[in-house]
């Protein structure tokens, strides 16, 4: 910003002067400005206006659709035995369900005995199932395993390996149990050889994963497994107390090391000692003979005593620090593993499961119930059974005496839980699936499902029955005339907003506030005034005018279709024709009319609005209507753009930026002129200085 000290000379205001004399200099660029603004306001309404008919072009979309004429109800004599419901283009028939010999059923098992040793003493689904494990009527049959259970999600990266990122020393184990998924499809996992299409290769001592198929990157791998161990890293001081461990642990597994303060390796085991008063399983820490803090195998919680403090190093006068031990703690989980296998309409489907000791019963039935089985499992307390149903009905696994449900490995489903002696006696605890079969129009079927499809109806079957029922699909002559009725509706409201902005009143003396305008004025007036000066930016414009002129020809104009009934070939024929108001082009309708013609004729109503043909005569209503706003929104774009055009791909934005020129301009000259100005009073000013000072000195001689 230029600095000027003016009018000392000449004691005017110079600033003042000169400030006046740009406003009568920018007066020009000022209407520059306002032209701009009003071809932003233009082009802003011609967008409005380009959004309005986009969604009447949508709903003239959906009418080109055969379902939007081809409305269909259905009835069936007996909805407590067949139900249906019909889709929209669907053809009329009638069906006749003779007889439905079985409904289509779901597999479903059930415990035959209780699953608690004791019925004063059920399980407990909510608490940790290694520390409930003696609850269970067969505990012996859990087969605990030990190690770490483990999962991960890798996204995979071009030219990366794809690894687990084992810890030093710790190896995969129970590579049977193992599972890997690529954007959810699984891989068959192998520790050995070079895996085939559908394989991949686990290396137990790294972790690398190597497949049989090229993996894309950004892929999702989803692994679960085990390792021989856990090794946890943990940095602790002497006001440390306790450190919180992970999962359940099993005793004389613990080792901690770490170098005390004479730079001496120091490992630390445990030793069970025993259930506390809260039932949970309690060991000491030790360091050979001495005792050094205590482990709650429940909680993972170690609590460190006294006797440990020891180990840290001496503190000095100069540190800034507490001493810290570095901490490296290894340590195996209890878990178990099953499998579960089903035939579903997807195909058949295995999963495996990794359970921890940690996890409480509740926890293994939410995992098999989310998983991709497609099975419902719970627990009843009151009969002290479980449950295990599939979600799917009817015969997937069309094998011999084949199930469903196959409980493909380990022991806690079928020997604690109680599966593998499931008899149908006593009645329900074993429920085959089945297929519904019936006789459909003397065809004699089945399905999977009690609810299915066939022609565009959906059935559904509720009860066996040797009484006929019969399904009639008919024209849903009311549907259509709602149809219409919302056409017209829709119609008439973009007429309505089309011909209030041709129509909208001009106010010459209202335009755009410049900014020396509005500081003058305050918001609600400023917004009274932009209101004034936006009316009429669109009145009379000739593409919005052609619209609906070529909408009222295209509405009026006779439809030349051969099948089409010789006196329904205009809409005004059928009851559509234009309101009393002459000066708007609003439909309205003659309901009485319009339903005697969808009455009488259903397919010639369909051909008026929708028939095609090579001329704009044997065009349906619709499709020349949306012919003319299609063009119309072309023209529009080409005059305004949208909201993704740059400036120069339209007309009026290659006009602004013609503006936009000119003002940088105009206001370079201005600026120039500016400085002039002030260059001609600084002048004025020297020359009157110059001139006081001649008289200062030639006054000192008559003095």
């Amino acid at each position: 910003m230029v600095m000027r000290v003016t009018g000392l000379a000449s004691g005017m205001n110079i600033d003042e002067i000169v400030e006046n004399m740009m406003k009568a200099q920018s007066i020009p660029l000022n209407k520059i400005k306002q032209q701009k603004t009003l071809l932003e306001w233009q082009r802003d309404s011609y967008r409005e206006m380009n959004t309005l008919l986009l969604d009447f072009r949508s709903q003239l979309t959906n009418m080109k659709l055969s379902s939007f004429y081809r409305t269909r109800s259905v009835a069936s004599t007996n909805e407590d035995i067949v139900s249906a419901t019909v889709a929209s283009g669907t053809g009329q028939a009638s069906y006749t369900i003779s007889k439905i010999s079985s409904l289509a059923v779901a597999e479903s098992r059930m415990t035959n005995s209780g699953i608690s040793k004791l019925s004063s003493n059920k399980v407990d689904t909510t608490k940790s199932l290694f520390s409930i494990q003696d609850s269970f009527a067969n505990a012996d049959k859990i087969l605990w395993k030990q190690g770490s259970v483990e999962s991960k999600s890798i996204v995979t990266k071009e030219g990366e390996p794809i690894t687990l990122g084992l810890a030093d020393g710790v190896q995969i184990t129970d590579v049977e149990n193992m599972t890997v998924e690529v954007n959810g499809i699984k891989y068959t996992v192998i520790d050995r050889g070079t895996p085939k299409s559908g394989e991949v290769m686990v290396n137990k001592d790294t972790g690398e994963l190597t497949f049989g198929d090229t993996i894309a990157a950004n892929s999702t791998v989803k692994v679960n497994y085990v390792t021989d161990k856990k090794v946890e890293n943990k940095t602790i001081t002497k006001d440390t107390t306790q450190i919180q461990l992970k999962g359940a642990l099993v005793a004389g597994q613990i080792k901690l090391s770490f170098k005390d303060g004479t730079d001496t390796t120091i490992e630390l085991s445990d030793e069970y000692t025993g259930i506390d008063t809260n039932g949970n399983r309690i060991g000491k820490i030790k360091d050979v003979d001495k005792v050094v803090g205590e482990i709650n195998y429940e909680t993972g919680v170690i609590t460190f005593n006294s006797e440990f403090n020891k180990y840290f190093p001496a503190e000095t006068e100069n540190s800034k620090e507490k001493p810290k031990l570095e901490l490296t703690i290894t340590s195996q989980q209890n878990y178990f593993s099953f499998g579960l296998t089903t035939h579903t309409s997807k195909g058949k489907i295995d999963e495996k499961f990794l359970i921890q000791g940690s996890e409480s019963l509740n926890s293994v039935m939410s995992k098999v119930n989310n998983s991709k089985l497609g099975v419902t499992m719970f627990y009843d307390s009151y009969s002290d059974k479980v449950t295990m149903t599939r979600k799917e009905t009817g015969v997937y696994n069309n094998s011999e005496n084949g199930k469903e449900i196959e409980f493909t490995d380990g022991d806690f489903l079928t020997q604690v839980l109680g599966f593998h002696n499931i008899t149908p006696d006593p009645p329900g605890n074993y429920i085959n699936a089945e297929n519904a079969t019936f006789i459909i129009n003397g065809l004699e079927t089945s399905r999977q499902s009690n609810t299915f499809s066939m022609n565009g109806v959906t059935f559904t079957l509720k009860k066996t029955t040797d009484t006929p029922v019969t399904i009639n699909v008919n024209n849903d002559n009311d549907k259509l005339y709602e149809n219409i009725k919302n056409f017209v509706d829709k119609y008439n409201e973009l007429v309505e907003k089309i011909e209030k902005k041709l129509s909208e009143p001009k106010y010459k003396n209202y335009l755009p506030l410049n900014d020396d305008e509005k500081e003058k004025l305050s918001e609600t007036q400023q917004e009274k005034w932009e209101n004034m000066a936006k009316s009429g930016i669109l009145r009379n414009d000739s593409i919005l005018s052609g619209l609906v002129t070529q909408m009222r020809t295209a509405i009026y104009s006779a439809v030349n279709q051969d099948d089409l009934d010789s006196a329904m070939k205009s809409l005004s024929a059928i009851g559509i024709t234009t309101t009393a108001d002459f000066t708007t082009a609003k439909l309205e309708i003659n309901e009485s009319k319009l339903k005697a013609a969808i009455e009488k004729d259903p397919n010639s109503i369909e051909l008026l609005f929708n028939g095609t043909g090579a001329t704009d005569g044997q065009k349906g209503v619709i499709q020349r209507l949306y012919d003319k706003v299609n063009a119309t929104m072309d023209q529009l774009k080409e005059r305004a753009g949208n909201s993704y055009s740059v400036n120069n791909q339209f007309t009026i934005g290659r006009q602004l930026d013609d503006l936009d020129d000119r003002i940088e301009r105009f206001e370079d000259r201005l600026a120039d002129l500016e400085t002039r100005y002030y260059s001609q009073f600084t002048a004025m000013e020297q020359a009157i200085q110059k001139a006081n000072s001649q008289a200062a000195y030639l006054a000192q001689f008559f003095q």
